[in-house]
């Protein structure tokens, strides 16, 4: 056996080993695919509405947790059909819908998507008191196995004005930064990076964002105001983020996320 022969096999079974662990690595841990997605009550820029459309993007994605923006739930305008259960049904995954307002003669809201059992869930109005349309954070416990929990949550914040968005960003810093359970928090921030809310609350949240990948979350318009966020920072290892470009399913595009539970 030649020197040079004996150096490959060493540096293979090398290579296999550190492989080998990397995956044992990850069976240990649980890795998430969290998507972000604003789907526009499901209607598409092209004006039509279409539920399954908007499901069948998020399959593609093969997502474990969804944060959904823009959801009605028997609304005339979009037939009185209940969207977070048709969406969970054509998912198979469980739900659970926050209503932010009552609007022609249904509800308005957001909605969580999970693979994973839901065991306590929540809908807490954000302020000021006065707004133009109400917002709210939807923030509910998964339990991922008999001794993983995480939280999970879904906002979308004010279009308004940076001051309403300011405070909604201070209140959720104050319901979510007890750092007792990792928590996620994704949505609709309507704020862009350098925006003195993202600023706010990014002096304690993780983006999960790679800038590497394009900035905007909204084909008409070249901003980034969708997020993924998570805490503590030592919970979670960002493994991929990507903006999926979709012009036409929503007036956002999705974004996701690929996040190691440490």
């Amino acid at each position: 056996m030649t020197r040079s022969f004996f150096v490959q096999i060493i540096v293979t079974v090398f290579v296999a080993v550190v492989v080998s662990f990397a995956y044992a690595n990850d069976d240990a841990n649980t890795v998430l695919r969290v998507v972000a997605y604003n789907v526009h009550h499901c209607e598409g820029t092209d004006g039509k509405l279409d539920v399954e459309r908007t499901a069948s993007v998020m399959k593609r994605l093969n997502p474990d947790l969804i944060a959904v923006q823009e959801i009605d739930v028997n609304t005339r305008r979009t037939d009185k059909q209940n969207q977070a259960e048709l969406l969970a049904k054509s998912l198979g995954m469980k739900f659970a819908f926050g209503k932010a307002i009552d609007y022609q003669g249904g509800e308005y809201g957001i909605l969580i998507l999970s693979k994973f059992p839901i065991v306590e869930q929540k809908m807490v109005l954000l302020p000021p008191k006065a707004q133009q349309e109400q917002r709210g954070v939807l923030v509910a416990n998964i339990k991922l196995s008999d001794s993983k929990t995480i939280r999970f949550a879904c906002t979308h914040l004010s279009v308004a004005s940076a001051e309403e968005r300011q405070v909604q960003v201070e209140k959720i810093n104050e319901l979510l930064l007890d750092e007792k359970i990792p928590t996620i928090i994704a949505g609709d921030f309507n704020a862009r990076p350098r925006s003195d809310a993202m600023k706010t609350i990014l002096k304690s949240w993780t983006d999960s964002d790679d800038p590497t990948f394009k900035k905007h979350t909204m084909p008409a318009h070249p901003n980034k105001i969708d997020y993924i966020l998570f805490n503590p920072k030592s919970a979670f290892e960002v493994r991929e983020s990507q903006t999926i470009d979709d012009p036409i399913t929503s007036d956002h595009d999705p974004i996701l996320s690929v996040l190691i539970m440490l």
